[in-house]
């Protein structure tokens, strides 16, 4: 029952921050928005801010999840890249788009937001290099450092993120992410 009623008051609070934006958003809103009395809001949350940062951390949870099940695909790594690349923008999209507010606080680089940001990172770090590990292992990529890479790797995609989004990710986007794939996996540099 417990869990039940966090559960609801979290998926109507998500509707209600993205339709009214978090400093818009009161308890009283929430409330009646979920049927439920002020009072049992206040017994689940402390404040709309540990609220609203609760209805982040269950979307960035989500990601996470999209994220290991991408490094768990039977795909070759190569294709596993691909994907990961793609399901990395799809959820920076994703969650802005249910948010506009949220699409700004991504694109200032909102202290709040930079928190979960560094969750993020750390987890798609952590999946990338398992499958630089795994290409090389299977001899379809020669990595030294697993690491490293997906350091640089995610570094240079997190550097198309604002672009992305103020080109609402269209077809420009697109392209880019198959150019950036093409140069990841081929180089620049003609083969002697």
């Amino acid at each position: 029952m417990k869990d039940t009623t966090r559960h609801t008051i979290l998926n109507v609070a998500r509707i209600v921050f993205a339709h009214q934006g978090p400093t818009n958003t009161t308890m009283d809103d929430v409330a009646k928005a979920s049927g439920l009395g002020r009072r049992t809001i206040y017994t689940y949350f402390k404040s709309r801010e540990d609220l609203y940062l609760e209805v982040i951390q269950k979307e960035v949870d989500l990601i996470l999840k999209e994220f290991t099940r991408v490094a768990a695909m039977k795909l070759s790594p190569e294709k596993k890249i691909a994907r990961f690349m793609v399901t990395h923008m799809k959820a920076i999209e994703n969650l802005i788009h249910k948010d506009q507010r949220l699409r700004a606080e991504f694109l200032s680089r909102s202290e709040k937001i930079e928190h979960f940001r560094q969750k993020i990172d750390l987890h798609e770090k952590e999946c990338l290099a398992l499958i630089f590990e795994e290409g090389t292992q299977s001899g379809i990529f020669l990595v030294d450092d697993f690491k490293k890479t997906a350091v640089l790797a995610l570094t240079t995609l997190k550097g198309l993120e604002t672009q992305f989004i103020l080109d609402n990710f269209g077809k420009p986007c697109r392209e880019t992410l198959e150019l950036w794939q093409k140069i990841l996996f081929r180089g620049i540099k003609v083969s002697a």
